[in-house]
């Protein structure tokens, strides 16, 4: 009987463990059904439809023919990814360097710490506004400064520039979500243990031996994890290029967000291909997250 007993028992504790994983696993279900797929669900639907807000006709795979088609795809494709990269890549080396200096806890970090978060919280039109008024080629600072030095023999137009205008936009982006890379890595770099740095010192490690062997290592994860958001964010950014240049000169900073913008709202509407091409940017991304996490496994920085 005391077996029985004790088989009951567990199975009673195993039927409640059951019950409080479902308890705690529906709820979170139900919600990233209802906040995430059905709506990704419906724009993906709308998608095979020629016309979805109006007579709509079924064209099943239509809309993403002619987009993938379209003369300004493969432009605006590129510009996606030279926008997302430089940008993130630059976010992460000035972030990573200011997070070196604030960590060394120099005269002035608190400062300098303190500073780092302004551009974040500024709106996104006064950063466009201030960087349009600093490039200007008339009155802008960079402009006389480059003069000043005989860097540049005449002024630059910057953001009417088909050269200048992407870079002029990713240094606007760099400076406002720079601070993005630096606090998760200063946070990191503070949670590292000092008496490493002090044993390599003893052993006779220089300064990149220590930053090469201990701070990198350390600092894998949250590269990784800052890799992988910003460049969604930067690949997905609409306002900032969009209210510095509206795509131009020439489509030269079009990006896929504004193209599908200008497929939904300018000319003649075509939601039908603007969904698609969102479509199509949303397969891309979910592509490259299912690479990201197969080939450098970010799960193990937390399992280890």
């Amino acid at each position: 009987m005391s077996a029985v007993s004790t088989l009951q028992g567990r199975l009673g504790e195993f039927d409640e463990k059951r019950l409080l994983l479902l308890a705690m696993f529906v709820p979170f279900t139900l919600f990233f059904v209802l906040v995430w797929g059905v709506p990704i669900g419906y724009a993906l639907g709308m998608s095979l439809f020629s016309d979805p807000t109006g007579a709509a006709e079924f064209a099943f795979l239509g809309n993403y023919v002619d987009v993938l088609t379209a003369e300004l795809f493969g432009t605006a494709l590129w510009n996606s990814i030279v926008y997302a990269l430089s940008s993130t890549v630059l976010s992460l080396v000035l972030g990573l360097g200011l997070a070196l200096v604030v960590n060394r806890e120099i005269k002035g970090g608190n400062a300098l710490r303190t500073m780092m978060i302004f551009p974040y919280l500024l709106p996104t039109l006064v950063v466009i506004f201030m960087w349009t008024f600093l490039l200007d080629p008339n009155v802008g600072a960079v402009n006389q400064f480059l003069l000043d030095y005989g860097v540049i023999q005449e002024p630059l137009a910057f953001f009417s520039s088909t050269t200048w205008a992407m870079p002029a936009a990713i240094v606007a982006s760099v400076w406002k979500y720079g601070s993005f890379a630096f606090f998760i890595l200063l946070a990191r770099l503070q949670a590292i243990d000092p008496n490493l740095y002090e044993r390599a010192r003893v052993e006779g490690a220089s300064t990149w031996q220590a930053f090469r062997d201990i701070t990198i290592p350390n600092l894998r994860g949250a590269i990784l994890i800052i890799i992988l958001v910003r460049g969604i964010w930067m690949f997905n950014k609409f306002d900032i290029i969009y209210l510095a240049t509206r795509g131009g000169p020439l489509d030269a900073t079009t990006t896929l967000p504004i193209m599908v913008y200008e497929l939904a709202f300018l000319g003649s509407p075509d939601f039908g291909g603007a969904t698609a091409l969102a479509g199509i940017m949303f397969l891309l991304l979910a592509a490259v997250a299912v690479v990201y996490f197969w080939a450098f496994k970010p799960e193990q920085e937390v399992t280890t």
